[in-house]
């Protein structure tokens, strides 16, 4: 078994979703001294770099992070090879999503991460895909881009919140997967009532593959 990182590096500054208030701050508030020991602090929002959306996101009643199961965090993954810009619903065509538990989308977006292309018309997931995946009985969708959806539309996000679907946003290192035969993890902070959290997603890939 093997692990293989997929997530962003969270940095001081880092750029956030398109109008996020909070930008993260890594604080050093003591360094190595003579009587002293590194000690770090974060501020950042629960929707930055790498992280999980829950249903709770946009379906209001349903568990917040404190309660959600952490079985739903992982399981089965499925890689799906799809172009830039708006992900069409063909481009599900001969998947087996029976076998999978997750579904990841690979469009080669995550090579503008830390430039303003990035947050400007990203890859995301046309209406009838997003319907498509809500009937397939996931337990999450991820993409290698800041949003299911386009700015400013939620589309997606509500298709898939009704379906119990979790969110994957900012996924990294995907070419670095095969196309299936390999679990993913995705497992958030315990906050409290929160409908998201940074994520340290991984790849569980048997050595063979």
């Amino acid at each position: 078994m093997r692990l293989i990182d997929l997530s962003h590096l969270v940095t001081t500054g880092m750029a956030v979703y398109p109008g996020d208030q909070i930008i993260p701050v890594i604080d050093r508030l003591a360094s190595h001294g003579p009587e002293s020991h590194q000690v770090s602090a974060i501020r950042m929002g629960c929707h930055a770099g790498t992280h999980i959306d829950l249903p709770l996101h946009f379906l209001a009643g349903e568990p917040g992070l404190d309660t959600f199961p952490l079985s739903r965090c992982f399981g089965r993954c499925l890689v799906i090879d799809a172009p830039a810009g708006e992900i069409p619903p063909q481009a599900l065509d001969g998947a087996d999503l029976d076998a999978a538990d997750f579904v990841v989308f690979r469009t080669g977006w995550e090579s503008h991460w830390g430039t303003p292309r990035y947050y400007d018309s990203w890859s995301w997931l046309a209406e009838g895909t997003a319907q498509r995946l809500a009937v397939a009985g996931l337990m999450g969708v991820g993409l290698d881009s800041p949003s299911i959806d386009p700015f400013g539309v939620a589309t997606a996000h509500g298709i898939l919140a009704a379906a119990g679907c979790l969110n994957i946003e900012n996924l990294a290192n995907l070419g670095e997967l095969p196309r299936s035969g390999f679990h993913l993890l995705v497992l958030p902070l315990k906050l409290d009532g929160a409908e998201a959290s940074p994520v340290r997603a991984a790849a569980l890939i048997d050595v063979e593959n």
